[in-house]
């Protein structure tokens, strides 16, 4: 989210002395740091620091005081006013690119829009081609009876009708064979008009609009603003024209040499309706008051057709399943339509940028809308896990300050993001951060725990929304201190994790239907229990002290196996896969599963056995085609969430165990050829003291403080094969363990 972003009028001090004849940037190479020096963690590398975030009114003076307070560059974009038009704005942010890269060392990444949602280049693209505007597919379902007339009026602000029928029965329960189609019966307005048959009907209408009043496009916190479809193609090739394309081409000498990435920002397919921002926003394009809001499916303009050459067979007559209805037949169409959304999306919008940012010489980064649950993920974007394979440096927001809300939302998020970073073979995972979410302050304690917690969720970069100016220099300097800290003890290496958590989008796929706002209550209640049950999945495992990765469908297939263990390309193995509750799994995905347990890997199935299997289209009855998975000896069943770390500690060799049960404390494992890393977090609010093994053998071991950026000698002991030591933090406090060979 662009957080804190306004529109001000840009005043540029007059430029320092220094910056008046910029050197030419030069190709960097990057020292070598050592891992594990004291000296360098009490002062990281500029490398390590955090980014901030500013959109306006930055200047030179901003950027020396943003060095003097520890931050390692800026996420920054030409001026918003006369955007992406003025040649004096453009001719300041060179000069402050200039300044910042060759005067001061610093890092910059370029944010790619006006505000936000990511997409529209401040309504540039729309204007030169409005064909391109997000569409949704309203739909209004009327029951009929015989003998009466009914009528349904073309509603206000709506385009083309798609389908109009009539089947016999209810929402819920219709005899399929017995559709009538309605379109003869439309004038060319669009209004329905039919002598209803004897007997009881349903009727869906299914009608084409420019999918904007009532969502994130108008009740954001930044701009009323039409935004683009990222099911169409040329809206992300129009947007890259119009925008990364001129970046490019002014600021080239840089890009790759201070310049890293391009931060995209909060892309969706509008999804549903969002109530009113708690920020009143500009406004470029007035939403029509008038305009019904009606249950609305993402649409495309050659969405049908798409549909028809991927999943061979044609959408239109099916569209009613997508409104109502759980057969099997309902289900695999809806996970069909929206794999299709989830396939567009990535290949329309991702991938291009992907394309032009790999070929340009920095990293494509940002974040998506409402990744925290996989109900939202479904109709605002899709597979998030298959997204982030075209990001260079996947990212998330996290806009807390409290360590447990944190944790909370991160083990979806922040993991996620990391897990794919794994199995993509990136090397690094961004978070944009802020309190903007909080309803009431913290302490500064707070802010740098909720950080900690990403930390341990495999996030290594920070874009600060912190207002800079409303911390003093010392707190700025702490807060730049701690993160830079944390991220040099922890950079390089590899995770330990070795449980697999399987992401089962498909089955909240099959469960979806659309929904009028953005409570729970108005989802589908088996999609959002599937999502609900993910998250405390997670939780069991974190807040026992078992890390795991996420892998999704496609991710699982193509893993080998090896010494009785899942590997992926990358070179993570695991030794147990764990299946959520899920409604539904691919015939694929079962195969490989038996084929994991007769190699000895350990399968967790969690919950009600799924109710189908998919193959080749079409849903199967599960009960049968489980039974060869699960008689295996190598498959445990547990059917709650919090069964799972109980039923796997005696399976696995912990990284990390415990004297007794910390829910409160989470922890990374970094395994390089110096030595390990831990990082151990503290997420509650009251002291935390514990004895803990650590599975290593070591002579040396070391306490590091980030707060302090202290380190001391550890007193440890040998117990069990492993390395005992005594550990007391603080409430919302983060230290970092060492163990050095000597």
């Amino acid at each position: 989210m662009a957080e804190g972003v306004t529109e001000e009028h840009h005043e540029q001090p007059a430029a320092e002395a220094e910056n008046r004849e910029p050197t030419k940037t030069e190709e960097k190479v990057l020292p070598v740091i050592q891992p594990f020096d004291e000296a360098e963690f009490r002062d990281p590398d500029v490398r390590y620091r955090p980014l901030r975030m500013i959109h306006d009114n930055l200047h030179t003076g901003k950027i020396k005081q943003l060095k003097d307070m520890g931050y390692g560059g800026m996420v920054t974009n030409v001026a918003y006013q006369g955007y992406l038009k003025t040649e004096e704005y453009w001719e300041i942010l060179k000069q402050n690119i200039q300044y910042a890269v060759d005067q001061l060392g610093l890092r910059v990444w370029i944010y790619d829009e006006r505000g936000y949602p990511s997409g529209t280049a401040g309504g540039l693209v729309l204007k030169e081609r409005p064909d391109l505007e997000a569409q949704g597919l309203a739909v209004i379902a009327k029951a009929a009876s015989g003998g009466k007339k009914l009528e349904i009026a073309h509603p206000k602000g709506h385009g083309s009708v798609i389908s109009v029928k009539a089947f016999k029965g209810s929402e819920n329960s219709y005899d399929p064979g017995s559709a009538v189609d309605l379109m003869p019966f439309t004038d060319e307005a669009g209004n329905l008009l039919w002598d209803v048959p004897e007997g009881s009907w349903i009727v869906y209408y299914f009608v084409q609009k420019p999918f904007y009043e009532g969502t994130h496009a108008v009740n954001n916190w930044y701009e009323q603003r039409r935004y683009i479809n990222l099911l169409e193609k040329e809206a992300a090739e129009t947007f890259i024209n119009v925008t990364h394309k001129q970046y490019y081409e002014r600021l080239k000498e840089y890009f790759g040499k201070g310049i890293e990435a391009f931060f995209t920002d909060e892309p969706s397919l509008m999804g549903t309706y969002i109530g009113p921002s708690p920020r009143q926003p500009a406004v470029l394009d007035a939403p029509d008051p008038d305009v019904p809001l009606l249950p609305t499916l993402g649409w495309g303009n050659q969405l049908a057709e798409e549909f028809k050459q991927r999943r061979g067979y044609d959408l239109i007559p099916s569209l009613p399943y997508l409104k109502a209805g759980d057969s099997k037949e309902a289900q695999a169409v809806r996970m069909d339509y929206y794999q299709t959304l989830s396939e567009l999306v990535e290949e329309h919008y991702f991938q291009p940028l992907e394309n032009f940012c790999s070929e340009s010489g920095v990293a494509c980064s940002g974040h998506l809308l409402l990744e925290e649950d996989l109900f939202y993920q479904a109709i605002f974007e899709g597979n998030l896990f298959a997204f982030y394979k075209h990001m260079q440096m996947p990212g998330i927001d996290l806009l807390t300050a409290f360590p447990e809300t944190a944790k909370k939302w991160a083990v979806t998020t922040a993991k996620m993001a990391s897990s794919a970073a794994h199995y993509y073979r990136k090397e690094h995972v961004m978070s944009e951060i802020s309190n903007a979410f909080d309803t009431e302050e913290t302490s500064f304690d707070g802010r740098l725990g909720a950080i900690a917690v990403q930390f341990a969720f495999g996030v290594d970069h920070f874009n600060s929304y912190y207002e800079d100016d409303k911390m003093s220099q010392e707190e700025n300097r702490l807060f730049t201190d701690y993160i830079g800290r944390i991220a040099y003890m922890l950079d390089g290496g590899k995770q330990a994790s070795k449980i697999a958590v399987y992401y089962p989008i498909e089955g909240v796929w099959a469960k979806t239907l659309p929904a009028m706002s953005m409570d729970p209550k108005d989802f589908a209640p088996e999609a959002v229990a599937i999502s609900n049950n993910f998250r405390d999945v997670a939780m069991n495992l974190v807040e026992n002290q078992l890390d795991f990765d996420y892998l999704d469908t496609g991710a699982l297939l193509e893993s080998g196996i090896k010494g009785g263990k899942l590997v992926t390309d990358a070179g993570w193995a695991f030794d147990t896969v764990v299946i959520p509750r899920t409604s539904v799994l691919e015939a694929g995905l079962l195969k490989k599963l038996e084929q994991l347990a007769d190699a000895g890997v350990h399968i967790v199935m969690q919950g009600e056995s799924p109710a189908f299997i998919r193959r080749d289209k079409k849903m199967e009855p599960a009960p049968e085609l489980l039974q060869t998975l699960l008689r295996s000896p190598a498959v445990i069943q547990v059917k709650e969430p919090k069964g799972i770390a109980g039923q796997l500690k005696p399976l696995l060799e912990a990284d990390l165990v415990l004297d007794q049960v910390h829910p409160e404390i989470i922890y990374l494992k970094k395994q390089k050829e110096e030595g390990i890393t831990y990082l151990i977090v503290n997420t509650a609010d009251s002291p935390s003291s514990l004895k803990a093994q650590f599975n290593v053998s070591a002579a040396k071991a070391r306490l590091w403080d980030p707060l302090t950026g202290k380190a001391a000698d550890l007193p440890v002991k040998a117990k069990d094969g492993r390395t005992e030591a005594q550990l007391s933090l603080k409430g919302r406090q983060s230290v970092l363990v060492t163990f050095e060979q000597t």
